[in-house]
């Protein structure tokens, strides 16, 4: 397996509010948990997002709005900054125009008081480890958003900016912890804090997060040294059972009582990617080394802005003999998102062959293919003469290799 060691030091700091997950991210996990084997999973709420409002008043209202839309524009791109991109400073100032409903919610939040001060500290306890700062809660006025799909994806395109759609790819995270001397691979029904860093991301994100059940056959196949020493094969063995497209895996050590520091690694198509992050607490040490792993997924699998061109490609699919199947394979199709068009060019007893008009060209459309299971490559299938006399020369470049060859799985 080749190894990409990325030099990635991440920080992430308390802010004024630390966030609780939301009952939509529970169930949303327990469902991806409960859903296997998994691929891809399509994502729903990316051109949604709920941020602290300071008031209902319209300046305060347009500037919550704004940050709202900052969120949604790194989900539906995957891009971290593209916030800072010139060309959107306006776009995101008048954020309201693109507003298709909003409305408030009161909601109680998590406040760190203010630390003691050091003269404050005994010092006959000064060797003693400091517990965790008091905390209290505090009411805050949240304000969801939800966007208007079309206009933002046409915003971004205008500027060249391409739109990463909703079929995003599944990734499992193993946590290994390393805390008073000992190491534990992380539970999620244990009320682990890591996974409060991880739910938060998932968030922000809009990227299908998927968790260990270490039942007996998780605790069998992989064992927390395994994580810690890196034993690529091992994890990949453990994983298979999840149908992951990605993992994920992390070493967090707790190094005092507000430094936690974690190294990373993504496993991603026969290849490591290795990072590390640091935090004030457990969670924000997670929370930060998932962003980073999440750039680095996105990389692989959004879009760039070369892909914004449409190009004309003939995809043959065989199986497909009855109405039922038919039906599967054309809901499929119009679901991919680089398929801006599809049209029936080709009916044969048991395969149809279809032209479509793909945002991305052929490798944006295998790749959206790749995340499920419904329809695998098959280059043994025999392109009919009838297909390729209909193809346009400009299309087959002299060879059938133009046309894409899958089989529909029952």
């Amino acid at each position: 397996m080749k190894t990409l060691s990325i030099k990635v030091s991440v920080m992430h700091r308390k802010g004024a509010f630390v966030w609780k997950c939301s009952l939509f991210t529970t169930l949303f996990l327990l469902m991806l948990m409960t859903a296997l084997p998994a691929f891809a999973a399509q994502v729903s709420g990316l051109y949604g997002a709920e941020v602290v409002a300071e008031g209902q008043e319209t300046e305060q209202r347009n500037s919550a709005i704004a940050e709202a839309f900052r969120q949604v524009l790194v989900k539906v791109t995957g891009n971290q900054g593209i916030i800072h991109h010139p060309q959107l400073g306006g776009e995101i100032a008048s954020a309201s125009r693109y507003v298709q409903q909003y409305r408030y919610r009161m909601v109680m939040l998590e406040e760190p008081l203010a630390p003691l001060v050091e003269s404050q500290i005994e010092s006959e306890v000064a060797a003693v480890a400091t517990p965790p700062p008091p905390t209290h809660f505090k009411q805050a006025r949240m304000l969801r958003v939800t966007f208007d799909e079309q206009a933002v994806n046409r915003m971004l395109r205008q500027y060249g900016i391409a739109v990463w759609g909703g079929m995003r790819p599944a990734t499992l995270i193993w946590l290994a912890i390393e805390q008073d001397g000992r190491r534990s691979l992380a539970m999620l029904d244990s009320g682990e804090q890591s996974y409060f860093g991880i739910f938060n991301a998932m968030e922000v994100r809009g990227v299908p997060i998927l968790f260990p059940l270490m039942d007996l056959e998780d605790q069998t196949n992989l064992q927390v040294s395994d994580v810690w020493g890196g034993f690529a094969d091992t994890i990949w063995r453990a994983s298979e059972r999840y149908g992951a497209d990605a993992v994920m895996t992390a070493r967090l050590v707790q190094f005092d009582s507000d430094l936690w520091r974690a190294g990373w690694t993504l496993l991603l198509e026969g290849k490591e990617f290795l990072w590390d992050s640091e935090g004030d607490s457990l969670a924000m040490a997670v929370e930060a080394g998932v962003h980073a792993g999440m750039d680095l997924l996105a990389s692989n699998y959004a879009p760039s802005a070369s892909d914004n061109n449409v190009d004309a490609i003939y995809l043959r699919v065989a199986g497909v003999t009855d109405l039922y199947s038919y039906a599967k394979l054309q809901r499929h199709l119009a679901g991919q998102d680089a398929v801006e068009q599809l049209s029936l060019a080709f009916v044969a007893p048991d395969a149809v062959t279809y032209a479509l008009q793909v945002r991305g060209g052929q490798h944006a459309l295998e790749q959206g293919i790749s995340l499920s299971s419904i329809l695998l490559p098959d280059r043994s299938e025999k392109i009919e003469s009838q297909i390729l006399s209909t193809v346009p020369s400009e299309v087959m470049v002299g060879s059938e290799e133009a046309i894409l060859r899958y089989r529909l799985q029952p």
